[in-house]
C-alpha cells in the first residue's frame, strides 16, 4: 500500500487492478465499467472514482482506489488478509471523447468507446 498514489478521492489510494471491462446491462441497455482489484484488507473499502474535469477530455479518468474504513466498535482486531472484489460504475456521463482511462497504481488501461457504443 506504501507504493500507491494519492487519489482525487478523500483519504483514498489508488490501487492495483487485475482486469477492467465494459459491460452493457441488458435490462437498462446502459454502459458499466466491471473493475476487478485486490483489496489489501478488511478495513479498506474498493471504489471507482471518476476524475472532475472542466471540459470533456479525450479519455475520461477513472480511479481504482482503496479507502481505509475506521474499525467498527465490535472489531475483535483480527488481521484479514487481501481479497480480491469486484466494483462497477456506470458510464453514462462520464465518458471521453474517445472512451475511458481506468487509472491503477502501477498502470492505466485505455478503453476505446465509439459513438455506439454510448
Amino acid at each position: 500500500m506504501a507504493s500507491a498514489a494519492l487519489s482525487s478521492a478523500p483519504n483514498a489510494r489508488i490501487i492495483d487492478f487485475d482486469r477492467a471491462e465494459l459491460r452493457r446491462v441488458p435490462f437498462q441497455d446502459s454502459l458499466y465499467l466491471w473493475v476487478s482489484a485486490r483489496v489489501p484488507g478488511a478495513s479498506f473499502e474498493f471504489r471507482l472514482v471518476p476524475r472532475i474535469y472542466h471540459g470533456r477530455p479525450e479519455y475520461w479518468g477513472i480511479e481504482v482506489v482503496a479507502i481505509n474504513l475506521p474499525p467498527a466498535a465490535n472489531d475483535i482486531g483480527a488481521a484479514a488478509e487481501a481479497t480480491t472484489s469486484e466494483r462497477s460504475v456506470p458510464l453514462a456521463g462520464i465518458i471521453g471523447t474517445r472512451g475511458i482511462a481506468v487509472i491503477g497504481a502501477h498502470r492505466t488501461q485505455h478503453i476505446e468507446i465509439d459513438g455506439g457504443s454510448v
